[in-house]
This record gives C-alpha cells, sequence and structure tokens, in this order.
C-alpha cells in the first residue's frame, strides 16, 4: 500500500505510526502523521539525496527487494495528542 484511500485518511485524523525492517521485525522508526505521511518517508528515501539513519535504513531495505512495513498504533487522535504519544 502507498497511500490511504481518502475515507481512510478522514476516519484515521492524526495518528502515530511505526516503520519496521522486514529484514528483522524491528520498530526504527516512530512518528505522528496525518493523511498519508506514514508513506513520505519511503517517497524521501526513493526521490531525495539527503541522508539520515532513517532514509538509509530504507534505502536498505528497498536495495534488498523488500518493503518497509508501516503500523498504525494509535488513531483517531487531536494533533496534542499524537505529540504526547510520540
Amino acid at each position: 500500500m502507498k497511500e490511504f484511500s481518502q475515507k481512510t485518511v478522514e476516519e484515521l485524523g492524526y495518528y502515530v505510526y511505526a516503520l519496521i525492517d522486514p529484514r528483522d521485525n524491528k520498530i526504527f522508526y516512530v512518528g505522528k502523521g496525518i493523511g498519508n505521511r506514514v508513506f513520505a518517508h519511503v517517497n524521501c528515501a526513493i526521490n531525495e539525496n539527503c541522508e539520515t539513519e532513517k532514509l538509509d535504513t530504507i534505502r536498505e531495505i528497498i536495495k534488498e527487494k523488500q518493503e518497509v512495513k508501516h503500523y498504525i498504533l494509535r488513531h483517531r487522535l487531536t494533533e496534542r495528542e499524537s505529540y504526547i504519544i510520540v
């Protein structure tokens, strides 16, 4: 999945998510988002040259022909609640 439907976006509201490395099933990033934010990191890793540990991990996963796992941990939050959880 690369993006949520509009209905899903409306239902989720603000959310807290985790990115999981499929090679060892470990969380390597936790963030807060709204809309399709959870998918933006993979797009950034593919389309931009900036280097961060998170983006480098995503690039390594892609290089090994695997996909980052995305998990929504909490949803229907206010923005403030999402900051508290992260």
